[in-house]
């Protein structure tokens, strides 16, 4: 079996998430334009996509998709193309900001704590920290199961 999730449908999310801030709806043809892909694989890659990344809709047109639409996103599209943070990648960029931070610092001292509060939460409390960021980002996404990390793939389906 193939895998077609870098291929074809992580880039059609991102042009759809893409597309959806300059218009209230995109077709399967401006997906296509945009992507370089063949309607025919945009509109299996937005089946596949259906419900968990995108609200996709198809029009009587005896099968031929030019015309059939993705109405909205869901909150983990638009995590996994990175337009939204996850707790996971919010604490991966605290821990660089840090870092960035202490190779700046003039102060030995300071330079020393802001090289170790890095490590500390990019690394020894990585764990705690996620789930920190977590109940932050919580309450704005609540019921939406985050996308597997290592695929971007959705972890379960989201409440009905």
């Amino acid at each position: 079996m193939e895998d077609t999730w870098a291929a074809r449908e992580l880039p059609v999310l991102a042009a759809t998430v893409q597309l959806l801030e300059e218009s209230y709806m995109v077709t399967v043809t401006d997906i296509a334009t945009r992507t370089g892909l063949e309607e025919q694989a945009v509109a299996r890659a937005l089946e596949a996509l259906d419900p968990v990344f995108v609200d996709f809709r198809k029009t009587t047109t005896g099968g031929d998709p030019t015309f059939w639409y993705v109405l909205k996103v869901t909150p983990a599209a638009r995590q996994t193309v990175g337009q939204w943070p996850t707790a996971d990648t919010l604490i991966s960029a605290l821990a660089r900001e840090l870092a960035a931070a202490a190779q700046g610092e003039r102060d030995a001292e300071r330079k020393g704590l802001l090289v170790y509060a890095a490590r500390l939460i990019d690394d020894t409390l990585r764990d705690v920290s996620v789930r920190a960021a977590d109940a932050v980002l919580g309450p704005s996404l609540a019921g939406w199961q985050r996308p597997d990390q290592a695929t971007g793939r959705p972890a379960a389906e989201p409440p009905a």
